[in-house]
């Protein structure tokens, strides 16, 4: 995770909570995941796969947040 992702994060944290996001949020949640995976999942409605995105979010903040 970057320092810019990680930032972005920290500012929007809840946004991995079980909140609705704006698009703008919804395809940053996407980029970030895409950028830690290296796997190009596309922005969907599907609120299942939303929440799986954002746990492993979580898991990788919180991991690197341990970390500073």
């Amino acid at each position: 995770m970057t320092q810019e992702h990680y930032q972005w994060i920290d500012a929007n944290r809840q946004v991995l909570g079980n909140i609705r996001m704006t698009p703008e949020q919804q395809r940053m949640v996407f980029e970030i995941y895409n950028t830690i995976t290296g796997e190009n999942k596309k922005t969907t409605s599907c609120g299942r796969c939303v929440m799986n995105v954002k746990k492993t979010l979580l898991f990788y903040y919180e991991k690197q947040r341990n970390q500073n």
